[in-house]
């Protein structure tokens, strides 16, 4: 649980970072999910990416590997039909993984079924927390630092 807040909070920098100004258009725009499954990817960023974990650089067209339930965003449609371009939104913290930003397409059926399962974790996660909110009561303003009354 406390995986997927600190994942999704990190993702909210990445999104709001890749949002176009006034940009007006049928795509849904940048959209938060977990890998479907741990998978080779092939890396699509320009000049390729420097993966510090491992001191080594990967070029543009290599190969690196994403875990099962790594956050990924949504940037838009894939080169080809039937896939959709995503972005890596966490940092890697173990070896042989794909670097931090890493862009790379999946098949849009993989992408809608990770997006799905994300939206499902965070009305979880929400429901959790009004849960706790509940059960709380005024400890929660406590907890979170709001003062309650006048």
């Amino acid at each position: 649980m406390h995986k997927y807040l600190a994942a999704a909070a990190l993702a909210l920098v990445v999104v709001t970072s890749t949002l176009p100004a006034g940009a007006q258009t049928a795509d849904p725009g940048p959209e938060l999910a977990f890998m479907p499954r741990t998978m080779s990817v092939t890396l699509l960023n320009e000049r390729g990416k420097y993966v510090v974990i491992d001191l080594k650089h990967i070029p543009m067209g290599g190969t690196c590997r994403m875990d099962k339930e790594a956050t990924i965003l949504r940037v838009g449609p894939g080169a080809s039909a039937g896939t959709t371009r995503v972005r890596y939104a966490a940092p890697q913290l173990s070896s042989g993984g794909c670097p931090f930003l890493t862009e790379f397409e999946l098949p849009t059926s993989e992408y809608s079924a990770a997006r799905a399962d994300f939206l499902q974790k965070e009305e979880e996660a929400t429901k959790k927390v009004e849960q706790l909110k509940r059960d709380l009561g005024e400890k929660w303003d406590e907890v979170t630092g709001k003062k309650s009354g006048g």
